[in-house]
């Protein structure tokens, strides 16, 4: 017999039923599981600005897959009492032809006739909003059907929407088109205090809430009286783990990191999917945690279905997962770590180790409704899947100190702040180190001596290059949340005492902010890091170009035994060689 609750849980599913949108219908459950984001507010302002200055208008509603802009259109179109979208066309899937024998491209170009060139200036009152993922829409106006859309085309280019950077929106005056764009948003925000992730707080609460509207949580009561397995399930453990505000906080920054450290987009769809995932193993089967299974097996299974082993232990059951398991406590090894886990195969009984971990969650039920104690010390293949499960649990409960990386995620996310609230003096920090690891990329040599070709047996090749941050001086200053932003910090340099050239810009993900990180500290990259960091490789070579190599070069032997340089430079008379002890 099905699981009622598993099978109310599945409705969280990508593959569910419950996540393909209808404009014509919107039933109860999806109405339940609406949350309010900005890009909703956005969107409700530019339409109430369409409705009351125009007639004719195109809005795109843009993103990616999954991110809820055709669950918007259906909420606003049959929830929505204002009223917004009345009058026009929905347009909810532009990734689907009308007919067998046309493709996406051709239903797209079909249904924006009336936005096309030869039609643009009609002015027939025709409104119509679509949802279309990025790609699509870059498809579509690269296609050959997007040459009859040349005025589409440049409404986007001018508007920057298929740039991977956050853009200023709002209602263009007059324009046919108009855009609003999911993908200018997170699904967090920043802030002077660290990141806030209310939307996501809002949508695990959907989920897990303790209340009678709750249809997860009402499926979940109800399986107490009518499942005999119930106390023994760990489905119903994960649920009532991670129903624990405490635990949620924990797996929110967990999504963040994906985000910000993986790149990952993460889209509504895809939190909800990631919530099944974590409470609801693939192989889950009622008849292998029923009375009168072997308690190793019992005990096997249960651990290996337990939400903390579900978010790191198992690759490919989605994107998101795989992303947030580079995080995994178990891949940083320390000292600390090494010991607790000796320390831990050495014992013949773990009841108290396994008491004082799960103490305060479901999963303490292993105690006393198994032989864990004994089983646990003495089967070393179930003894490794525990200690991992501890391990992760304790990681999750905050018992462990912060690594280095956590800290420089959050100063990470400070500079991330700072640079989008206007306050590009705040990164003077972050500039003199970027400055120093393109000065130390190829070698350290000191003062402002870069090198700019290794590629000589003995000797190495310097210049002298003097930069200067060039930071946005007159950026408006924004307090509070930041709700549009880039994920990437951007930093500007010019040649000291050249003011009006143009800066050259590079672009500081995690990966490479840990890297300039790492050279503060004395760390030399390797071919590996700049295989890896192609992008700064070529930042730096496009800074070579400011420095001094047209008048004076420096060569400096590699074999450390001679003290000695060599100059090369320009004086009056040409160039010279000058041999400096």
């Amino acid at each position: 017999m099905a699981c009622e609750f598993i099978m109310q849980l599945s409705k969280l599913r990508k593959s569910s039923a419950e996540s393909v949108e209808n404009t014509n219908a919107f039933n109860h459950f999806k109405e339940y599981l609406h949350v309010e984001r900005h890009v909703e507010i956005e969107l409700r302002k530019l339409l109430r600005s369409v409705n009351e200055k125009q007639g004719k208008c195109l809005v795109l509603l843009c993103g990616s897959a999954g991110d809820g802009k055709s669950h918007l259109i259906s909420y606003m179109k049959n929830s929505d009492t204002e009223g917004l979208l009345d009058g026009y066309e929905l347009y909810n899937d532009a990734t689907e032809s009308s007919e067998p024998t046309l493709t996406s491209i051709d239903t797209l170009a079909d249904k924006l006739t009336d936005f096309d060139d030869e039609h643009y200036d009609n002015a027939d009152g025709s409104k119509m909003i679509i949802a279309i993922n990025l790609g699509t829409l870059n498809n579509f106006i690269e296609s050959a059907k997007g040459k009859s859309f040349t005025k589409l085309r440049k409404y986007v280019e001018e508007n920057k929407i298929l740039s991977s950077y956050a853009q200023e929106t709002g209602y263009k005056d007059k324009s046919v088109f108009q855009h609003v764009s999911f993908a200018d948003y997170q699904v967090f925000s920043l802030s002077e205090n660290g990141i806030q992730t209310v939307f996501l707080e809002k949508l695990l609460e959907k989920v897990f809430s303790q209340n009678d509207d709750n249809p997860f949580y009402q499926s979940y009561k109800k399986e107490e009286t009518n499942c005999q397995l119930c106390q023994r399930c760990p489905v119903r453990h994960n649920f009532e783990f991670l129903s624990d505000p405490k635990n949620q906080q924990v797996l929110i920054h967990r999504i963040v990191q994906a985000v910000i450290i993986d790149k990952t987009i993460v889209a509504t769809r895809e939190v909800l999917n990631l919530l099944y995932d974590l409470i609801v193993h693939p192989d889950f089967d009622k008849q292998k945690i029923s009375i009168g299974t072997s308690d190793v097996q019992y005990l096997n299974d249960y651990i290996s279905w337990t939400t903390p082993m579900l978010l790191d232990e198992y690759e490919d059951i989605s994107p998101l997962i795989n992303a947030m398991r580079s995080h995994d406590v178990l891949r940083n090894r320390t000292a600390i770590a090494d010991e607790e886990a000796t320390r831990f195969h050495s014992l013949d009984n773990i009841e108290k180790v396994f008491e004082d971990t799960t103490r305060g969650t479901p999963y303490i039920v292993l105690n006393t409704i198994s032989n864990i104690s004994q089983l646990g010390g003495i089967k070393p293949e179930l003894k490794k899947i525990i200690y991992r499960f501890i391990a992760r649990l304790k990681a999750m409960e905050h018992n462990l100190n912060r690594s280095e990386k956590e800290i420089r995620f959050e100063q990470y996310l400070s500079y991330l702040y700072d640079q989008n609230s206007g306050n590009e003096k705040k990164l003077a920090a972050l500039y003199e180190s970027t400055k120093k690891a393109v000065l130390n990329w190829d070698g350290e040599f000191g003062g402002d001596f870069i090198c700019i070709d290794e590629s000589n047996e003995h000797h190495w090749i310097l210049e002298e290059l003097k930069l200067k941050a060039a930071i946005n001086k007159d950026a408006p200053k924004i307090t509070g949340e930041i709700q549009r932003f880039s994920p990437i910090i951007s930093l500007r340099y010019k040649k000291d005492g050249q003011d009006n050239t143009k800066p050259v810009t590079i672009k500081i993900d995690f990966a490479l902010y840990e890297l300039i990180s790492d050279m503060k500290a004395g760390y030399r990259p390797t071919m590996q890091d700049k295989n890896r960091h192609t992008d700064f490789v070529s930042f730096v070579q496009q800074l070579i170009e400011l420095g001094n190599k047209e008048e004076r070069v420096t060569i400096i032997p590699k074999d450390g035994d001679k003290k000695y340089q060599i100059v090369f430079e320009e004086n009056d008379f040409g160039f010279e060689f000058k041999v400096v002890k």
